[in-house]
């Protein structure tokens, strides 16, 4: 890279360190403000990356790090504090939805009613739940520490966030704000939703149609797929659940998704494109 050429890299290069800081900067930090920014800046240090002297490229690699802790660090005060605490509109607990066929009350009963911080469904095993709209829409849904199980969420949650799990599939329609997956296991995931993180997740095929682009970290072998009416998703009022949701059903990010642990300009090993001929075909 010539001088001149270099010394406008670099000019460009503080100016998108700066955007990051100041995101996130000051007392109420919006966490996807800043991730926005610190995507903007690795794709541009990934588009010069073969271009620059190693010692540059170096400090860019730390500075983008540097940045992806605090990032990971005011996320995880966040949630410590409350951003997952959730609310429902009646004094009443609710209920989970009427089960599925072979799906028992006594299954249901398992159900860890939202109190807090506690999970929305935990700890369960085997099992197939649905929840209802009354039980969803509007609220912040956890779910934690699953195996083996089928979790149907009708209705229009708020957020999802979910942690631990293991051979599950979780099918949904679309999410008014952002989905976070933390710790999850060959497991399959049907949603809609604004934006979407992905963290320490290994061999999970994922069914999006999503508003923005997809982050990921510390994943391995995560396949993508869209949230496709003919292959595998349709269901009565799904147009209208989306405009609700404010998410354009012509515009989706399915297959744009930056991989924090790859700032290559080539393809991440850490995702692929789930084929055709091995995407699911739902009937719920």
């Amino acid at each position: 890279m010539a001088q001149q050429q270099l010394a406008a890299f670099l000019s460009e290069l503080n100016l998108s360190e700066q955007r990051v800081n100041d995101a996130l900067m000051g007392e109420n930090v919006n966490t996807s403000v800043a991730s926005e920014a610190l995507q903007n800046l690795t794709r541009f240090v990934s588009e010069n990356a073969p271009s620059l002297p190693a010692y540059e490229l170096r400090r860019a690699h730390s500075e983008i790090t540097k940045f992806k802790t605090r990032i990971l660090d005011v996320e995880e005060k966040t949630r410590r504090q409350g951003k997952f605490k959730f609310t429902r509109t009646s004094k009443e607990k609710p209920t989970v939805g009427k089960p599925p066929p072979g799906c028992t009350e006594e299954k249901v009963k398992n159900v860890r009613v939202a109190e807090g911080l506690l999970p929305t469904l935990s700890g369960m095993k085997g099992e197939t739940i649905i929840m209802d709209s009354q039980e969803s829409s509007n609220k912040d849904i956890w779910l934690d520490n699953l195996e083996k199980s089928t979790i149907i969420i009708k209705g229009i949650p708020s957020a999802l966030h979910v942690t631990h799990l293991n051979h599950c599939k979780i099918v949904g329609g679309p999410v008014q704000t952002s989905v976070f997956l933390e710790d999850c296991f060959r497991s399959t995931f049907v949603i809609g939703c604004q934006q979407m993180r992905i963290h320490k997740t290994k061999e999970c095929d994922f069914y999006l149609h999503i508003g923005s682009r997809i982050i990921i970290e510390d994943c391995h072998a995560c396949r993508f797929a869209p949230y496709d009416r003919i292959l595998n998703r349709e269901y009565l009022g799904k147009e209208e659940e989306f405009n609700q949701a404010k998410l354009e059903l012509a515009v989706n990010h399915w297959n744009s998704i930056d991989d924090f642990n790859w700032l290559s300009t080539e393809q991440s090993p850490n995702w692929s494109i789930l084929p055709e001929n091995e995407r699911i075909q739902l009937q719920v």
